[in-house]
């Protein structure tokens, strides 16, 4: 018996705003969509950022659409955002993409990292002596002659592991999300050249994870690190920001990570799924009757999950070839000042409406690129990754 070859399609929901979904507009949806623009290309993976969208295929070609004001779509324009999706300009084969709030990273096939967009905060790695927004990707040569095998972009800071396991760290140095500690003269500097961050040393780090100020990572003996100010009052920490790795408490058998706006969720061999932090809109999966913090990390549900994803306040995780979503669903009509330049509706849940869902649910809906529902049967997703507001997956159909 042969197994059949799917192709990887990429679906796209949530708000819309500067054409993030690659829809061809500024419409929101609330239930994932194909894109018209990618259907003959074969997908393998995909980030979401603050308002921008990526996505490599099997060939190595990058895809980019959604806000461009730091240039970082990496289409040499300065056009202000894209709707449909425009391949990248950079000379290497991409195995990874990571974008964060306004910078995107790039993994090459040989192991380089490139960087493009804002850099304000030395979020490129570039090197003190560029400043400013970077239209067109630079290879990170700090980097060069490292084998990085995995990159991470958070809001405005940078990760990259290498194949020696090694963590680097860069960019916007605030609250201690680095990883690095106070400097000499007693703050949390910022990196414009990737830095190892020497705590970590003699362990073997095998992923990283980035969120709005938050960082983590996991080693290859399953044990979990997270820093940054997600762990205020956690863990019995005193004090407002944990600014060097602490091991997450628990936890013994980590794969992966994922870091959202104030909250962490941390994937184990077996597939179950722990989160801690702030819990707005139910982003910690516990339930309506849940605490309003999880001071410690806490399974969130009996589901077995193959890959998990955070936003700003919303989560995804894919189990048995379908995407579960949970936490905010997008309506800002009790807090209009979280996105007071939202034009187009929310719906990042996928699940066809704007409601926050206090527990993972299942996605059922997928519409073609026509607009048209298709059967349940006929489709599976293999990854999804979460933005500000929007949400993207691979799939297979």
């Amino acid at each position: 018996m042969t197994m059949a070859r799917y192709s990887g399609k990429i679906a796209c929901w949530g708000n819309g705003d500067q054409g993030r979904l690659g829809l061809g507009n500024n419409s929101g949806s609330s239930v994932p969509r194909l894109l018209s623009a990618l259907k003959e290309a074969v997908l393998v993976g995909v980030s979401c950022g603050g308002a921008h969208t990526a996505a490599v295929a099997e060939d190595g070609s990058a895809f980019l659409w959604g806000l461009n004001d730091d240039g970082q779509l990496v289409h040499g324009s300065d056009s202000p955002y894209l709707q449909v999706p425009h391949e990248a300009l950079i000379p290497e084969a991409i195995t990874q993409v990571a974008c964060g709030n306004r910078h995107t990273l790039f993994l090459s096939d040989t192991s380089c990292v490139w960087a493009a967009g804002d850099n304000k905060r030395g979020q490129l790695g570039l090197g003190r002596e560029l400043h400013g927004s970077q239209l067109l990707a630079r290879r990170i040569q700090a980097l060069v002659g490292t084998k990085i095998v995995h990159i991470a972009a958070g809001a405005e800071h940078s990760m990259a592991v290498s194949a020696a396991g090694d963590l680097f760290t860069w960019g916007n140095g605030s609250r201690g999300c680095l990883g690095h500690g106070l400097s000499a003269a007693g703050y949390h500097e910022d990196e414009h050249s990737p830095r190892l961050v020497r705590s970590l040393a003699g362990r073997q780090i095998t992923f990283a994870a980035a969120g709005l100020a938050n960082s983590g990572c996991v080693d290859d003996s399953g044990t979990a690190y997270i820093w940054g100010p997600a762990l205020r009052q956690s863990f019995g920490s005193a004090s407002s920001e944990v600014d060097k790795p602490q091991p997450v408490p628990g936890i013994h058998h980590a794969v992966g990570l994922a870091v959202g706006g104030g909250h962490v969720l941390v994937q184990e061999h077996s597939g179950a799924v722990a989160s801690y932090g702030a819990n707005e809109y139910g982003v910690l999966g516990h339930g309506s009757d849940s605490a309003s913090k999880g001071m410690l990390p806490a399974r969130i549900s009996d589901v077995q999950f193959e890959q998990i994803a955070c936003g700003w306040r919303h989560n995804a995780g894919v189990a048995d070839g379908k995407v579960w979503t949970w936490g905010w669903g997008g309506s800002v009509g009790s807090d209009s000042s979280l996105l007071p330049m939202q034009t187009s509706s929310g719906g990042q849940l996928g699940l066809g409406n704007e409601f926050d869902y206090w527990r993972p649910t299942v996605i059922d809906t997928l519409q073609d690129e026509e607009g048209r529902t298709l059967p349940a049967s006929s489709w599976s997703a293999l990854q999804v990754s979460c933005g500000m507001n929007h949400t993207a997956a691979i799939v297979a159909v």
